[in-house]
């Protein structure tokens, strides 16, 4: 028998498989829309959940889940004021993502040092855990996509010949388009720019994990990418720590 663990983001769905010793495995990576192109083989004993979406979303995870034949019920986890060696910053601590909250857990089980950590998903956001788990506090900012769709809607002039969301970084654009989607990836670029000097200058850290995930990653320049490590899989750690230790 295995736990399933859910990660429901705004645009996706990732889930993981517990085993009885607590070991956990990757199984799906996906959107809502292609949630029910999925199936469940192996017996689930029990269904943790962490999410972030509205309940239209929560919903059809549920529907996904019966039409499985999983009937159990979900434990979901939301943000705390401590737990796992991790001191929230938020004096309302349910008020901080619970994406944001499981992947400073994950990261700190993992290795107990001053870490910045990047999600890059439909928002931007970054945190910061010193060496003993105190969270000293975080940015939210537009993600990638959004800071286009804003800017589409807002000035009629300006308009995009790609659905795609692409842009380069410590590039200039020579079309509207490509000026617009340049602009909103050197913006967060800039942003990752400033959370380092941030690091850096006012908290005076120079050994320190700076960890990415969210999938506007590979948009940042390379000299950014190389100096921290990619890990999507961060919030599932997180609620694999009150899986395990239900």
């Amino acid at each position: 028998m295995y736990k399933l663990l859910i990660d429901a983001g705004n645009t996706r769905i990732k889930t993981a498989l517990m085993d009885a010793e607590g070991h956990v495995e990757p199984l799906f990576n996906t959107t809502y829309e292609d949630l029910h192109n999925e199936s469940l083989k192996p017996a689930i004993s029990a269904v943790w959940l962490a999410a972030v979406a509205g309940d239209a979303r929560r919903n059809s995870i549920e529907s996904w889940l019966r039409e499985q034949g999983v009937e159990l019920k979900l434990y979901e986890v939301h943000s705390e004021q401590f737990a796992f060696g991790v001191q929230n910053a938020y004096s309302t601590p349910e008020n901080l993502g619970v994406d944001r909250w499981l992947a400073m857990l994950g990261a700190f089980n993992e290795q107990q040092k001053p870490t910045v950590i990047v999600d890059a998903g439909t928002a931007i956001t970054v945190d910061w855990v010193d060496e003993n788990g105190k969270h000293l506090g975080g940015w939210i900012a537009p993600g990638v996509e959004l800071m286009k769709q804003s800017v589409l809607q807002r000035a009629p002039k300006v308009f995009s010949d790609t659905p795609q969301l692409y842009g380069r970084a410590n590039q200039l654009g020579t079309s509207t388009p490509d000026g617009l989607l340049d602009g909103c990836v050197n913006n967060f670029a800039g942003l990752v720019r400033q959370a380092l000097h941030v690091t850096e200058v006012e908290l005076d850290w120079f050994d320190y994990r700076l960890i990415y995930s969210g999938g506007s990653t590979p948009l940042l320049s390379n000299d950014l990418k190389r100096r921290g490590e990619l890990r999507s899989e961060l919030v599932l750690q997180g609620l694999a720590l009150y899986a395990r230790n239900a």
